[in-house]
């Protein structure tokens, strides 16, 4: 490592959903050479280390064995997050791994762990925290603009691709394109594969409004049948029941809840993921990943505040999305903000707003839904037993 450059290594790095945004966020950052590509897949790898200029692995163990390389970007399924991020620990390497940080709360204090160890960094990738207008929104609630937080309400609508983007996947979706996804094992979820995935998005996203808050209890609604699976996996595989709403509260005395609307694009106004935060004051209107009016519409702007009986824009418009249909950058900006704040901290020497003990804490809290949908009763996080898997 130099003093302003560090030679990473992106793991995983032939997938066709979130590699691609990782390629491109750390292109775009000077303290980033892209030094390394691992993958299992030796013909397609081979191909992108040519293009890339980039050294091609197809074995982890040659990477961490690897002087050279000075942290490794994890974009692996999240049954092999806790080995590869303990392993790159021990090796010196720092760590950018992304969520869900792992399948139960034992690995998640392993890896944590570790890297106190070894003194390097680990940070849990998460995205939505770093997406601009929700960045934007908290500066808002930061400086009293609406007063206490008094509740978060987070809906999911449906998220509809761009055309370049169904052309990319050969008209797969995200799920069928990474198929550990919907899968019980793979993904850590158990019946509810997919809130696995999804579920540490929600809550980071509502805890970083919040302030950092706790969250202490979670209530989850399951929905059964292979109509409610389908349509949120895309793939048409039984994934037993689709969790289609939760709610929590906060040691703050917040609440949140989200919920997913999972209609055709011609039966509502708004796609995508939309946050609204009400306070003493005032509320505000986040549009994040995907978000923005249904096609045909005029795109609204991605914040705005309401207080006083008058609307302010805090957050116009962002550059338009790669892969939704959305006014908001959400893939590659976002996770372009968040890689570049791992790699300025390492630098620098500081430590990262997005800490394994953070991934730690929307772990707790989305095995607390799963459990909750499982059991039909509230969970506190805190109860959540450290080897408790949802797939067991």
């Amino acid at each position: 490592m130099t003093s302003d450059r560090l030679n990473i290594a992106l793991i995983g790095a032939t997938g066709k959903v979130a590699a691609p945004a990782h390629l491109n966020g750390l292109a775009a950052i000077s303290g980033a050479n892209l030094y390394a590509v691992c993958d299992i897949d030796a013909a397609s790898l081979e191909s992108l280390a040519d293009r890339l200029g980039a050294k091609a692995f197809t074995s982890f163990e040659e990477v961490l064995a690897d002087p050279a390389i000075d942290a490794v970007d994890l974009v692996t399924p999240p049954f092999l997050h806790a080995e590869q991020t303990i392993a790159a620990a021990k090796a010196g390497k720092h760590v950018y791994c992304e969520k869900p940080m792992a399948q139960s709360l034992k690995q998640a204090n392993a890896m944590i762990s570790a890297h106190e160890e070894a003194g390097t960094t680990l940070m849990v990738g998460e995205s939505y925290v770093f997406h601009h207008p929700i960045v934007a929104a908290r500066a808002v609630i930061e400086s009293g603009g609406i007063g206490d937080v008094l509740h978060i309400r987070e809906t999911k609508g449906p998220w509809i691709m761009r055309r370049e983007e169904v052309s990319r996947l050969d008209g797969l979706s995200h799920e069928a394109s990474a198929p550990w996804r919907v899968d019980p094992e793979l993904s850590g979820g158990g019946r509810f594969p997919w809130v696995m995935d999804h579920a540490p998005h929600f809550f980071a996203t509502a805890r970083y409004l919040a302030g950092g808050a706790a969250v202490t209890a979670v209530t989850a609604h399951s929905q059964s049948g292979s109509t409610a699976s389908d349509r949120i996996s895309g793939t048409g595989a039984p994934t037993g029941q689709a969790i289609t709403s939760v709610a929590w509260s906060f040691d703050t005395g917040t609440d949140s809840a989200w919920n997913q609307v999972e209609s055709g694009e011609n039966a509502i106004g708004e796609v995508g993921f939309v946050t609204t935060v009400h306070g003493t004051r005032g509320t505000l209107v986040v549009y994040g990943e995907g978000e923005g009016a249904a096609p045909g519409l005029s795109q609204p702007p991605a914040v705005v505040l309401y207080r006083d009986g008058h609307s302010q824009v805090i957050d116009d418009v962002n550059p338009t999305d790669r892969v939704w249909i959305s006014n908001n950058n959400y893939y590659d900006a976002s996770h372009e903000a968040a890689l570049r704040h791992w790699i300025d901290s390492i630098l620098a020497g500081d430590p990262v707003r997005y800490s394994g003990e953070d991934g730690r804490s929307e772990l707790a809290a989305t095995l607390a839904t799963i459990m909750s949908a499982d059991e039909r009763r509230t969970i506190a996080p805190a109860d959540v037993p450290a080897a408790w898997t949802a797939y067991q």
